[in-house]
């Protein structure tokens, strides 16, 4: 655990070489902060949505393998996850310009701990996407560790919760970027077997990442689901019924996901299935049971999310059909306000 003085850590980066075809993937920071920067949505469809302004607190590019551990300190917990616990830190760019960081530390009695953050770190550093969380290197000193970028307004569901002034359109407009960040690990043949509104995280109002990829697998080539072993101690809420019986994982998954995630947003940081057990929640879906719109979601939105909660996989939208649906909505809304 990393908490206090960061002059009380010492932090050794390990040669990326280590970890297996790691070495072409790993990202730090540019020598040149960018306080705000312009993302372009881009879509099939001309009548949707362009431009978004954002902010964002660094750019990270494929420059080095290693970071200088004496640049890094380590500050005060941000949160607590299944394999250990996020730290904000601090890190000096070589123009001597400070950025904040996340790092992800591990617990010491999960076993195969290691090998799962690793994996982790594997596949965030083959990510590349504005709407995605970016890995800007490791350190197995004195633990191993991730270094990612820093998304300072924290978890989407904690951020609404005290947000409730903020329009359901510009909620919306978030989901879209969730929708881009998981139709690009689509297109990479990553699942991400755990998104869920407390793994978006809020740079700013207007822009999200998605984070934690402690869960996320990749497809073999020519499969479109990833099949586990065994199941593990798995966020059922999110799930749908294939993952839950068969062990089953798609892109088509996650679009489950995604559609409780949309509820969540909607909602406010609303808890899905609030006071039902897991054996409960699994009997409803089976019996056709879906979550009940939200209050002050339209007719249009609700019908979405129930798309995504379809129970044959292959009637559920792709994440390229949703971003068409979602965007095309935005703008039909805001040409009627104008």
């Amino acid at each position: 655990m990393c908490h206090g003085n960061s002059s009380d850590v010492k932090t050794n980066y390990i040669n990326a070489s280590v970890i297996h075809g790691y070495t072409k993937h790993v990202y730090t920071a540019t020598q040149d902060v960018k306080d705000a920067w312009i993302y372009e949505n881009i879509y099939d469809s001309k009548d949707i949505v362009k431009k978004e302004g954002f902010k964002n607190p660094f750019e990270t590019q494929e420059r080095e393998t290693e970071l200088d551990p004496n640049r890094l300190r380590l500050e005060h917990e941000l949160g607590q996850g299944n394999f250990g616990s996020v730290v904000k830190g601090v890190y000096m760019l070589k123009n001597n310009k400070y950025v904040a960081v996340a790092v992800k530390t591990l617990k010491e009695d999960i076993p195969g701990q290691k090998s799962e953050i690793v994996k982790e770190a594997e596949i965030m550093s083959k990510l590349d996407h504005p709407n995605i969380v970016r890995l800007i290197g490791v350190t197995q000193s004195p633990e191993f560790m991730l270094v990612m970028e820093l998304a300072p307004q924290g978890p989407l569901h904690k951020f609404l919760e005290k947000n409730r002034k903020m329009k359901v359109l510009d909620i919306l407009v978030l989901m879209l970027q969730v929708d881009e960040g998981m139709n690009y690990l689509e297109s990479q043949h990553f699942v991400h077997r755990d998104l869920a509104a407390r793994n978006v995280l809020v740079v700013s109002k207007n822009f999200v990442k998605i984070s934690d990829f402690g869960m996320s697998r990749a497809m073999g080539v020519g499969n479109e689901y990833y099949r586990a072993e065994q199941a593990g101690k798995w966020p059922l809420k999110w799930y749908a019924l294939e993952c839950i019986y068969y062990h089953k994982f798609s892109s088509k998954g996650d679009v489950w996901s995604y559609g409780i995630t949309m509820w969540e947003a909607v909602s406010y940081g609303g808890k899905p299935y609030q006071g039902m057990g897991g054996s409960v929640i699994i009997e409803k879906l089976e019996s056709g049971y879906r979550l009940p719109k939200p209050d002050n979601c339209s007719d249009a939105v609700y019908t979405l999310m129930l798309k995504c909660w379809e129970t044959n996989p292959d009637d559920r939208p792709s994440f390229m059909e949703i971003g068409i649906i979602l965007s095309q909505y935005i703008q039909n809304e805001r040409n009627k306000k104008k």
